[in-house]
């Protein structure tokens, strides 16, 4: 693959994740066109999953649609009541399946890691779905930025973060959470959501470690790695 398909390459996936990242938040006007975006691009990766997610053609939403929709997503992710798609991480993967337990912790440390700080005026769990899909989207920024600077090793440790992140965070615990948006949602719109979230991530992974193991054969940094475990 050529620098310049690469990095157009990584930077259709940066935008799918942004995209993705922002659907889970309170929908506003411009989600339609942000889905629209984003079915496109997912497209080119996962065609078959398009056609078959129900998705509509994009069209001016009403005013019933865009209300639909935001009642749809306080009652799948933010309550009153029994939430019935929690969006955060620790709920999946912690025994107690509670909010800020303690793999949120290590997503902090994660988000530290990388170089971002969580600010106190953010309200949400640090493990919820739109910001660890935002995490995404921000370490593969800077793999295209180590990437057109030709630093390698830049390069190869934003690719490990973002295959240990897919292994150990991500990927242990979204199809679970999607599959429950799925099952719950009322509209049309977090039911396609879900399935091609599924469909990309389970992509994407495999993207990754194709891309890391390319790596662990010429020698790099990435060599002493531990092996990944999850098979979605």
């Amino acid at each position: 693959m050529v620098l310049e398909t690469f990095i157009e390459h990584e930077a259709t996936r940066a935008e799918i994740y942004k995209l993705l990242s922002d659907s889970f938040y309170p929908p506003d006007e411009a989600v339609y066109a942000k889905t629209k975006t984003l079915h496109k691009n997912i497209g080119m990766y996962c065609p078959g999953e398009i056609r078959s997610s129900g998705v509509r053609e994009n069209k001016a939403p009403s005013w019933k649609d865009h209300l639909e929709i935001k009642v749809d997503h306080a009652r799948l992710f933010v309550g009153p009541y029994t939430l019935l798609a929690p969006p955060y991480g620790s709920v999946y993967l912690d025994t107690e399946r509670r909010i800020m337990g303690n793999s949120t912790f290590d997503v902090v440390n994660c988000y530290r890691n990388a170089g971002l700080m969580v600010t106190e005026d953010y309200k949400n769990p640090p493990d919820h779905i739109a910001v660890e899909l935002e995490f995404m989207h921000f370490l593969i920024v800077k793999e295209i930025k180590a990437t057109t600077e030709e630093n390698f090793l830049d390069f190869a440790s934003t690719l490990n973060k973002q295959q240990t992140f897919l292994d150990t965070h991500l990927c242990p615990w979204i199809f679970e959470f999607v599959d429950n948006v799925e099952r719950n949602a009322q509209t049309s719109f977090y039911r396609s959501l879900a399935r091609i979230t599924k469909a990309y991530v389970r992509y994407d992974f495999q993207t990754v470690t194709s891309m890391a193991n390319s790596l662990h054969g010429g020698g790099s940094e990435l060599k002493n790695s531990e092996p990944l475990n999850i098979h979605p």
